[in-house]
C-alpha cells in the first residue's frame, strides 16, 4: 500500500465532451512539483469525489450540446454552484461565465451557460472560427536568437 506521502493531495476532473481535454491533463500531470491525479469527465457521476474541475478550450455550442443529452450540465451547474474550484480556458471560460454576448445565431437561440463565474463574455469578439489563423510572433526584446529568461 502507498503511503500518504506517495499519493496526490487533490483529484481534478477535466471535462472530456468535447475540445482539449486530452491537453489540460496531459500539462496537469506533467507539471513539476504539482501533485494531482486527474480523471476524464463525461457523465454526472464521475464528478464524485473532485476536488476541482478544468473547463478546456473547445466548441462551447458543441460542449452544450453533447453535456444536455445525459444530465450533465445540471450536474455541472450544481458543481459550480457548491463553491468547489474551477477553471475554465476558452471555451470553458464562455461556458463558466454568467452571462455571454455575440452576433452568431447561437447567441440569438442562447448559448448553453454553466454559469458561476461573474462575467460577460463576447463570444467569437474576434470573428468566427472559420477566421481563426496562427500567425509568428516576435520574441520579446532581450529574448531574441535563443536567448534566456532574465535572471533564469
Amino acid at each position: 500500500m502507498a503511503s500518504t506521502a506517495d499519493r496526490p493531495a487533490v483529484t481534478i476532473g477535466v471535462l472530456a465532451l468535447q475540445g482539449a481535454f486530452e491537453e489540460h491533463q496531459s500539462l496537469l500531470e506533467s507539471t513539476p512539483h504539482l501533485t494531482v491525479a486527474t480523471r476524464q469527465v463525461r457523465t454526472p457521476s464521475e464528478l464524485e469525489g473532485l476536488d476541482g474541475i478544468v473547463f478546456p478550450g473547445g466548441e462551447s455550442t458543441a460542449m452544450g450540446l453533447i453535456g444536455k443529452q445525459n444530465g450533465m450540465w445540471d450536474a455541472l451547474k450544481d458543481y459550480v454552484s457548491s463553491g468547489r474550484p474551477v477553471w475554465g480556458t476558452c471555451a470553458g471560460m464562455i461556458l463558466l461565465a454568467e452571462r455571454c454576448v455575440g452576433t452568431s445565431a447561437v447567441i440569438a437561440e442562447g448559448q448553453a451557460l454553466i454559469g458561476g463565474v461573474d462575467v460577460l463574455v463576447c463570444r467569437n469578439y474576434f470573428g468566427s472560427q472559420i477566421s481563426s489563423f496562427e500567425m509568428a510572433t516576435p520574441a520579446p526584446p532581450g529574448l531574441e536568437e535563443g536567448g534566456g529568461y532574465p535572471g533564469g
